[in-house]
């Protein structure tokens, strides 16, 4: 199976007075808070400010205490970026949930938790 590289944008928005993540990804799941973005194994996989965020910079991308850990190369910061990457190991085939924490405009960090569905080759 082919590995994928999956595009996550993300940006903050306000509702109802709280301060959430809006995502959306570039197979086109798009959703307020969470999105589940499915992953092969091996895919790389990229969070990115969107152009029109209020968020500052992510400061953390981490798996979310009680979830699998999928990635073979945890999520890290990418040199002279805003961006975020990771790699999905080639022997998950779960569901994971993970935690963004990220600075608003307003300097507070804020955390929210997407998933990702690394699904098992097909044959």
């Amino acid at each position: 199976m082919e590995s994928k590289h999956i595009r996550i944008g993300i940006k903050a928005i306000k509702k109802k007075g709280e301060i959430i993540l809006h995502l959306k990804d570039n197979e086109g799941h798009e959703h307020d808070k969470t999105i589940t973005s499915d992953a092969n194994p091996g895919s790389k996989i990229t969070w990115s400010l969107a152009e029109d965020s209020d968020i500052i910079q992510i400061v953390d991308i981490y798996k979310k205490e009680g979830s699998m850990n999928i990635y073979s190369v945890k999520p890290h910061a990418v040199e002279g970026s805003t961006d975020w990457e990771a790699i999905v190991s080639n022997q998950a085939f779960e569901k994971a949930g993970y935690n963004i924490d990220f600075r608003y405009k307003d300097g507070k960090i804020y955390r929210d938790d997407p998933e990702v569905e690394v699904r098992p080759p097909k044959g």
